[in-house]
């Protein structure tokens, strides 16, 4: 089981939408702002959830089962941690001061160098967690202990949470990835949640990979 490859193909692809969307941003207009700072809520939110995913549950195992093996992704997550609320807070002087009217120009410059720097740290971290960490993973723990982990992880997150992977996660993902992550969630989720995760989908993907994948459900 890699327990890794969904939220790290997701978190990679919304990364990459987010410096995109930094680096074509006019700053004197506001409504350019407000696309660029909505989407910045959204991702650094995912970012925290996950690192809080990993620290509470997956590093804390590991760091149960084999003390001192977790400790550098703790530190990273830290670090990174530290550079993300330099980023939110600076998108948040952006946001306020276009809406006030200023010349944000400067600030926008600012942000899309930084987070270009965050962005290539994340990169290396979260391949450094697959080539390394995963790897401890499996070593120390059957696959049906790591599938609980899983478990634990989506049980404290809500709906909501899920629908917004899911918005990430699923054009990064292969056909055949997708269609077994969503037999999966057929599987367990009420009808009309599955509806919705579908809607969110439909937005997503082309209408070809989407019929692709209606037809595989």
């Amino acid at each position: 089981m890699k327990i890794y490859d969904v939220p790290h193909k997701g978190l990679r692809n919304a990364l990459s939408q987010l410096s995109l969307l930094a680096g074509k941003t006019d700053f004197s207009k506001q409504g350019e702002v407000e696309s660029l700072y909505n989407s910045g809520v959204d991702i650094f939110k995912l970012l925290t959830i996950h690192t809080a995913d990993e620290n509470d549950v997956t590093l804390s195992e590991l760091a149960a089962r084999c003390p001192g093996n977790a400790d550098h992704d703790m530190q990273d997550h830290e670090e990174l941690h530290i550079t993300q609320n330099r980023l939110e807070r600076l998108l948040e002087k952006i946001y306020s001061g276009s809406r006030d009217g200023k010349d944000v120009t400067q600030d926008g410059a600012e942000f899309y160098l930084a987070f270009s720097e965050f962005h290539s740290q994340y990169l290396g971290h979260t391949a450094e967690e697959e080539r390394v960490t995963q790897p401890l993973l499996w070593k120390h723990f059957t696959d049906e202990e790591l599938a609980a982990h899983r478990g634990r992880i989506m049980a404290k997150n809500p709906p909501g949470t899920l629908l917004t992977w899911f918005k990430f996660v699923i054009p990064a993902q292969s056909h055949n990835e997708r269609v077994a992550l969503f037999s999966g969630f057929k599987k367990m989720a009420p009808t009309s949640f599955f509806d919705e995760g579908m809607a969110v989908v439909k937005q997503a993907l082309s209408e070809d990979e989407y019929a692709d994948l209606e037809k595989s459900l």
